[in-house]
């Protein structure tokens, strides 16, 4: 991976589990002892898979913008546990998620930031549970929708609110059910958090996305005072840094129509690879397989 040189807007990088095997070795190479530990501890090939390709991603995208060696790059965990850089004169900020499939990582020029992405289909039983810890106006809303159209919106909730509250470092002790993350009229994410001013809530910035890999993906960004609103975005792959183009989502409107397959795009420059699912994950998502 090149030197990225300054970082100008927001990136999103994109690592599909499928790829980390390829990438153990180098992957173990920049680990730090502590981060070998923990993955010696991990009790699942799928959880060391992705442990392995989140640091991976992580040390590799923030090394290549601050022209530090991968393995050379320390970090401390602030109050609730979230990493940061540490010492980082390059004013780099950053947040990781993974789930089954996909692992993302998003860095910024010193904005707070928060990612989270989740499969498009979840059991039943985690919609009942999520719903629960969700704001009383959001369990509303989504208790009145059928089940099928509840379920793809309760992820769209959630991926927004994790986002979100890992971008202030306080992951779950924020408390979901505190704020709520509703429609504007546009249909776009609208933040309603008590504890913020209102011109503190006008700072925020959501980003909600559809993948060819069939994961929703959120970002909060906090931006500057006087900066773009909103703040430049670039998707892009790990490792070949080539950019690609998720479908914005149409966030928090019910209800969903039947057929979203049309949201699932593919990459602008696809790298070519091996695996059938790099090759064509778009249009294996729109025959359903």
């Amino acid at each position: 991976m090149s030197d990225l040189g300054s970082l100008h807007d927001v990136e999103v990088w994109l690592l599909p589990e499928a790829e980390v095997e390829g990438l153990e070795e180098k992957a173990h190479a920049v680990l730090s002892p502590d981060e070998s530990r923990r993955w010696a501890r991990l009790r699942t090939e799928a959880a060391q898979r992705r442990h392995l390709g989140a640091r991976l991603l992580c040390r590799s995208v923030l090394a290549a913008h601050s022209g530090a060696e991968p393995a050379q790059l320390c970090f401390r965990r602030g109050h609730f546990g979230r990493p940061e850089l540490e010492p980082n004169p390059w004013g780099l900020r950053f947040n990781l998620t993974h789930t089954e499939g996909l692992i993302a990582c998003v860095v910024t020029d010193g904005l707070a930031c928060g990612i989270d992405v989740e499969r498009e289909l979840v059991d039943p039983s985690v919609v009942r549970y999520g719903v629960e810890r969700l704001a009383p106006q959001e369990r509303a809303r989504l208790d009145a929708l059928p089940p099928s159209v509840r379920a793809r919106e309760f992820v769209e909730v959630w991926v927004l609110k994790e986002a979100y509250t890992k971008a202030l470092g306080a992951g779950f002790q924020y408390g979901f059910h505190s704020f709520q993350l509703s429609p504007n009229p546009a249909g776009d994410p609208l933040l309603d958090d008590p504890r913020l001013t209102e011109h503190e809530v006008g700072r925020w910035q959501f980003t909600l996305s559809t993948l060819w890999t069939g994961h929703r993906l959120a970002l909060a960004v906090r931006r500057r005072e006087n900066g773009p609103a909103p703040a430049p975005v670039t998707f892009r792959f790990f490792p070949s840094g080539d950019v690609v183009e998720p479908r914005p989502s149409t966030p928090c409107r019910s209800p969903w129509p039947t057929d979203r397959s049309a949201d699932i795009a593919g990459p602008l420059h696809a790298p070519e690879r091996a695996d059938a699912a790099w090759r064509a994950p778009a249009r294996a998502a729109r025959s359903g397989q």
